[in-house]
């Protein structure tokens, strides 16, 4: 059984050594070249300078056709940042009129008020149009904030009956809440929970 298995795979391992010697390459087929008249190598070529022709005129057409879309394409822009021009003008008419509406409605607010002070109602008024002006920084840092007026006499009323920590008065606040004035100048205000 085992002479037969061994002769059967060396001469099987022979049919494929065989086979493949056989297998050489093929010889190369060479093509025969066919040759050309003087007749139609000149076609060819006036074939090929129409083709060319063609193109460049294509080229050309395609070239004309650009421009104009980019020329159209301008027209269009500057029509368009005219449009946006005209929008903005208008947006700025109306927020200039809206500021001067605001300016009136101011004015007649303070009306009643101007009776006591005239010359803050005089002051807004030259500055109401300081805001369309877009009013520098340096003029803005000029301008003096006036304080409310108390009179030169006043004095918070002082409760005697308490004193600080220390024996400072104790005074009351402009809203009833009770404080005294410490080392430092500072108000401290005292608990209401004593």
């Amino acid at each position: 059984m085992k002479t037969k298995l061994i002769t059967l795979c060396l001469s099987l391992s022979m049919l494929v050594a065989v086979n493949g010697f056989a297998q050489d390459s093929k010889p190369a087929k060479t093509k025969a070249k066919k040759e050309v008249s003087g007749a139609d190598a000149s076609a060819k070529a006036a074939a090929k300078a129409e083709k060319k022709a063609a193109k460049e005129a294509a080229k050309d057409d395609q070239k004309a056709a650009k421009e104009t879309a980019k020329e159209a394409k301008k027209g269009a822009k500057a029509d368009a940042s005219t449009a946006d021009a005209a929008k903005q003008t208008a947006v700025n008419d109306r927020m200039a009129a809206a500021r001067a509406a605001k300016a009136a409605k101011k004015a007649a607010a303070e009306a009643p008020v101007a009776t006591a002070a005239p010359d803050k109602v005089a002051k807004k008024a030259d500055n109401s149009g300081l805001k369309d002006d877009k009013m520098s920084k340096s003029a803005k840092a000029a301008t003096v904030k006036e304080e409310k007026a108390t009179p030169a006499d006043y004095k918070a009323p002082v409760d005697p009956s308490q004193k600080g920590p220390n024996g400072e008065k104790v005074m009351t606040g402009p809203r009833g809440g009770k404080y005294y004035i410490n080392k430092n100048g500072n108000k401290t205000y005292l608990s209401s929970l004593k």
